[in-house]
């Protein structure tokens, strides 16, 4: 499976899971992939029964296949899905957000439709060129009804911001009804600088503080001109506070709340580096076992398993036994065939040694 473009974390209020959609909605197309998609809908419900889903958009848009697959499954989702668009939300982009509950926007974020295109590789005649204007009218009108729905415009009116690819800023977007709040109707973002890493509403962005995204810096600078920037829990080095002694890890679920995306990397080292141990314990057992030992041998491997050492162990004893059973056998055989006491001819005596022999006795006995 190509590089996951969306990550899951659980929220660090507790209170639900966030999905995180930063850079282009997948690096190809989910038209026809079986494996991708199912990844997804995988990794969604493993989040378990959570209430609420968080979906964090700075995206530019990509597939829009990927993205109507991505929006139809968090539209069927029991939680409530709100997207919280951080910066950029373009393109297919837009179509996941338009399936989410409800849309805040950070107020220098910026949104955008336009025209559904399609890439053309080599030469098509008529027949394939109409084939690809009937799936671009009927991707459109598929999006076009999803718009509808989301800002109870009219179909002429969305048809209008299409073909003019619309850009507007999150005012803007909100006038029009693809977005229902700004950042400033309710609660506003967190921006902190977790030892020089970039962290948004406890989210850690997987960026340096330092290299922040422009509509970051822009909201950082703000904050700095309007001398509120202190309001912002833990925005720059973080202080000796009550507060940051709350935020101590002293546990297992403090450190994953702190650092989501780390605990699920060491975990997944975890369980491959376990795979790869029992792929091999697994394949050491087979190279040594040998014919008489296939029971033992299927039990070490799965319903009792031993080390390869154990086994090895285990099976020299019952080989050992099979031979020792083995001799004993052959002499309980040989002592009632009565074998054992029928008399040898010595291998030196020839055949005419044996009939001179005879005459010899005879004459005695006349």
């Amino acid at each position: 499976m190509p590089k996951k473009f969306w990550s899951f974390r659980n929220s660090a209020y507790g209170t639900g899971a966030e999905l995180l959609l930063y850079g282009d909605i997948s690096n190809s197309t989910w038209w026809g992939d079986e494996v991708t998609p199912k990844q997804f809908a995988d990794d969604l419900s493993a989040l378990g029964a959570v209430s609420e889903i968080t979906v964090r958009i700075n995206s530019g848009g990509g597939d829009v296949f990927a993205a109507q697959a991505i929006g139809n499954l968090l539209e069927q989702h029991a939680a409530t899905v709100t997207a919280r668009i951080d910066g950029l939300c373009a393109s297919a982009a837009t179509i996941i957000a338009c399936h989410c509950n409800k849309v805040i926007a950070a107020n220098d974020s910026t949104y955008m439709v336009h025209p559904v295109k399609i890439g053309v590789f080599g030469y098509v005649d008529e027949i394939r060129l109409k084939e690809y204007t009937e799936a671009l009218d009927a991707i459109r009108e598929s999006i076009l009804s999803l718009y509808i729905k989301k800002t109870g415009r009219t179909k002429e009116e969305l048809d209008g911001w299409m073909d003019a690819t619309s850009w507007w800023t999150s005012v803007e977007a909100k006038e029009n009804g693809f977005v229902d709040e700004l950042t400033d109707d309710g609660e506003e973002n967190v921006v902190e600088n977790r030892n020089g890493m970039l962290f948004i509403n406890s989210v850690s962005m997987n960026l340096p503080f330092d290299k922040a995204p422009k509509f970051v810096q822009n909201s950082l600078a703000a904050a700095r001109a309007a001398g509120s920037l202190s309001n912002k829990a833990a925005a720059g080095t973080p202080q000796n506070s009550e507060e940051e002694k709350s935020m101590e890890i002293k546990t297992v679920d403090d450190l994953r709340k702190a650092y989501p995306e780390l605990v699920d990397q060491i975990e997944q080292a975890a369980e491959q580096k376990s795979a790869n141990e029992e792929r091999q314990r697994i394949q050491d057992i087979e190279e040594m076992a040998m014919p008489g030992t296939e029971v033992m041998t299927a039990e070490a491997k799965f319903t009792k398993p031993l080390s390869a050492s154990d086994y090895a162990k285990a099976a020299m004893k019952q080989i050992k036994n099979q031979g020792a059973e083995m001799l004993n056998s052959l002499q309980e055989d040989a002592d009632g065939s009565g074998m054992n006491h029928v008399a040898h001819q010595h291998p030196q005596d020839s055949a005419e040694d044996t009939i001179m022999n005879a005459i010899k006795t005879a004459g005695k006995k006349a």
